[in-house]
């Protein structure tokens, strides 16, 4: 059992909930999303979920979507959601290393399928998850929110860790999208 201090505390925010208030104007994306950054600010040195972030362009977005649903146009139901997108998915604008020392940097600026449909959907993507090798083996350091001293193990260890820390606001890999955003 873990000691009182060793336990962190956590935050739901589902997602599809808060629409309702973007749509009355009593919260927006932008303040929604500033309050999953306060948490991954706080949890995030603990857990290890993500391996990029890029902070400044999911707040370009999460902008964009607020102004969306101050107008009442909002995309989708996802407008302005955030999202962390498991490490062997490709984005434009930061690194896809596959959970691979080979891979290190590299960037093929462009995105994936899955990604190009929730950007165009104005989801906001936060950073990028932690995934095994390949998203096949050897884990990469992430700790199980619940449990330090272990790991949520396998290839959507970061995405898990990140949902149930809720850095990010439910899904956590482009892979598991709709089944997430379906069940919120």
């Amino acid at each position: 059992m873990l000691a009182p201090e060793d336990k962190l505390k956590f935050s739901m925010k589902p997602y599809l909930a808060a629409t309702a208030r973007f749509a009355s104007g009593a919260d927006t994306p932008r303040d929604f999303l500033e309050r999953c950054l306060a948490d991954l600010a706080a949890l995030e040195p603990k857990i290890g979920a993500f391996v990029h972030l890029n902070l400044e362009g999911a707040r370009a977005v999460a902008d964009q979507s607020t102004m969306r649903w101050r107008e009442g146009r909002p995309l989708s139901p996802i407008d302005g959601m955030p999202l962390g997108i498991k490490d062997i998915i490709e984005t434009a604008d930061m690194p896809t290393e596959n959970g691979s020392p080979l891979f290190a940097g590299w960037r093929s600026e462009r995105d994936g399928a899955s990604v190009a449909a929730l950007r165009e959907a104005g989801a906001v993507i936060v950073g990028k998850t932690v995934t095994t090798e390949f998203a096949a083996t050897e884990p990469r350091g992430t700790h199980n929110p619940h449990d330090l001293r272990r790991t949520p193990g396998g290839s959507s260890s970061g995405s898990a860790a990140a949902v149930v820390a809720a850095s990010a606001s439910r899904p956590a890999s482009a892979r598991s999208t709709a089944a997430a955003v379906t069940t919120d």
